[in-house]
């Protein structure tokens, strides 16, 4: 039906409105037309005009600083062999100019690096010293003629062209002066078991015996202490060539030291006595100024003259002992018998003379302290430690780590200067007077006490950067055990036969750990022979020991065989112990990571799980050892 219009009129305005919406469309559909072809041409114009200007403009992108692969990219092997031969360049002996110097220069290096702050924390602590004018020695005597028929050498001698000349005398630090005579003993290592063995199967008097004994399987100090329990008169310590030089008459093998890095028949190892880590005047507090200071006559040191002396030295003494046959345990490899004496066999009349001239003194030691302050934590503290103190020129024990801190020091400044600063405070340690009985940390502790109770998160000691070049040996609280594996997995490997220093470690077990196919070996055994011992021991603060070490399956050693001796110097260093310094390198990176990695979490990178997992596996342990005899002493567990 059509619809209805008042008039033509009305139809005709309809049919104009139909034309008109007609027309409304065709232009419409003709302006997105042309709309479009300009949009397409404004498209093609931009993107050739931007990609001629791109040609001749960088981008304007910033890249973003990762930290993380900064360190990595920039640990330097230049570096570290240049400042591994600025801290050797002269015995660095505590208390002692050398030492003294070593400090202002790490100083120096550290405010150039832009620290926050960088200070000395100086403290005044009683060292032990040689007489320079009454040299240390152990001599044979003709009892009847009054005459010497040997004397041991007061010093090592040089044995290369390069090679400084020492100015440190073979001397035990904290060996009361003295001098004593007569018949020598030997006593294999000292232990309670070997001077038992002489008095109960041997029936042997030790009272005012002369005891020689050879270094290794306890602390030296404990040595001493047992022949004091004996009523020894004076102990000779010597490092047998079995413990240090293991091709020691094997013949094709290398010659030792300065054609490897075993140990020459004139070396000597030093070290100290003192083993409880309290400056013997200030006993468990600080050694400020106004600390009290105990009766000399108190002091907790040895009682008797204890003097190191070579092995070349040694088979003098132990060639012609009488006596009788010691067990085959207690022969080392010298071209003697190893009877155990007392006295000299067919020559009553010769005895032994020991005379020790050190003597005692107060004087400033000086640590290095150097601060990176945090952005969001800045209460919380993660420390790194190292000590620049050495018995001679200590390439590796301790200036191998030295140079590391310092390179991670450094690191961490370029990184300030770019604009990068750490969530939690970072604070960096170079320790003095560590050598002497890790007296010099244990004061700063002491004296900073209840700030590290309540602040410090982390303390990550590396004594020594590499004292071998196989894998890695680390010691650590369990509740750091993950986060070491994750900053190995971060290094690349110093072996080209593995990605990572996390695959090296793990397919390199340094000890014959139960784990070691399912994950890298850690120590929970941190013990007390460095620095971190009053962080853990005192403080409670969870601490790493870190270092790269040798194949102990291969070298069963207790330590690496120039240990103390002027020998470890950068010669021995960088030809045996890391030629390239590639594992020097490694282990700067991992300790700079480590640190990196522990400062910057939101949350700490710590697993409480391992650490319950430690102490029921350590009551565990104890339980299945000492059920029997607990049971019967009615001890309830």
């Amino acid at each position: 039906m059509m619809r209805g219009f008042d008039s033509i009129e009305s139809l005709h305005a309809e049919e104009l409105l139909v034309k008109r919406r007609r027309g409304s469309k065709r232009f419409v559909i003709a302006a997105a037309v042309i709309g479009g072809l300009f949009f397409l041409v404004g498209i093609l114009i931009g993107y050739f005009s931007h990609k001629r200007d791109s040609a001749h403009q960088p981008d304007s992108q910033p890249e973003i600083l990762s930290p993380s692969q900064y360190i990595l990219d920039h640990v330097s092997t230049n570096y570290l062999r240049s400042k591994l031969n600025e801290f050797t360049a002269q015995s660095r002996l505590p208390g002692t100019e050398g030492s003294q110097e070593l400090a202002h220069r790490i100083h120096s290096l550290w405010t150039a690096s832009g620290l926050d702050d960088v200070h000395f924390a100086t403290y005044n602590i009683l060292l032990s010293f040689p007489n320079q004018s009454e040299p240390n020695k152990v001599e044979i005597i003709n009892k009847t003629s009054g005459n010497t028929l040997f004397t041991t050498s007061a010093y090592e001698p040089s044995l290369r062209p390069g090679d400084n000349i020492s100015t440190v005398m073979n001397f035990n630090a904290y060996s009361p002066a003295g001098k004593a005579s007569g018949d020598v003993v030997y006593a294999n290592y000292a232990t309670l078991e070997d001077f038992d063995y002489l008095t109960k199967n041997l029936s042997i008097d030790l009272t005012g015996k002369i005891i020689i004994a050879r270094y290794g399987k306890i602390f030296r100090g404990n040595q001493v202490h047992n022949a004091e329990h004996y009523n020894a008169s004076a102990l000779i310590l010597y490092t047998d060539p079995a413990d240090v030089n293991k091709a020691f008459n094997e013949t094709g093998k290398d010659l030792p030291y300065p054609n490897s890095w075993w140990m020459p028949s004139t070396g000597v190892q030093r070290g100290t006595l003192h083993d409880n880590g309290e400056n013997p005047d200030t006993p468990f507090y600080p050694a400020t100024d106004y600390a009290y200071h105990i009766d000399p006559s108190k002091r907790n040191l040895p009682k008797i003259p204890c003097q190191p002396i070579s092995y070349g030295d040694a088979e003098q003494i132990l060639r012609n002992l009488s006596g009788h046959p010691s067990p085959s345990s207690w022969h080392g490899t010298l071209p003697v018998e190893y009877k155990t004496g007392p006295g000299f066999e067919n020559n009553p009349d010769l005895k032994i003379e020991v005379s020790v001239n050190n003597f005692l003194d107060t004087r400033p030691v000086y640590h290095v302290i150097g601060i990176i302050n945090g952005t969001e934590e800045p209460d919380r503290y993660v420390l790194l430690g190292n000590h620049h103190d050495a018995w001679v020129y200590g390439a590796v024990d301790p200036q191998s780590g030295g140079v590391a801190l310092s390179h991670v020091v450094d690191l961490f400044g370029q990184l300030l200067k770019l604009g990068y600063r750490p969530r939690r405070t970072l604070i960096f340690c170079s320790w003095d007077a560590e050598e002497t009985g890790l007296i010099g940390s244990s004061e700063w502790v002491k004296d900073h006490l209840k700030v590290l109770y309540e602040r410090a998160v982390a303390y990550l000691n590396v004594d020594m950067s590499v004292q071998g070049n196989f894998t890695v040996k680390a010691a650590a609280s369990p509740l750091l055990q993950d986060a070491l594996y994750e900053a190995a997995k971060q290094v690349p490997s110093p072996v080209s036969e593995f990605k990572t220093l996390y695959d090296l470690w793990l397919a390199r077990p340094f000890s014959n750990d139960k784990l070691m196919n399912q994950e890298p070996s850690v120590s929970y055994s941190l013990g007390a022979g460095s620095d971190h011992a009053r962080f853990y021991l005192l403080a409670g603060v969870p601490c790493a020991d870190l270092r790269i070490s040798y194949d102990l399956k291969k070298y069963p050693l207790s330590s690496y065989p120039l240990y103390h001796s002027q020998y470890d110097n950068i010669f021995s260093y960088e030809n045996y112990q890391d030629p390239g310094f590639v594992f020097t390198k490694a282990l700067t990176q991992f300790w700079a990571i480590l640190a990196y990695n522990i400062a910057e979490a939101p949350s700490l990178p710590m697993n409480v799980t391992r650490y319950s997992t430690a102490v029921s596996t350590f009551i565990e342990d104890l339980l299945n050892m000492y059920k029997d005899v607990w049971m019967k002493n009615n001890v309830n567990t």
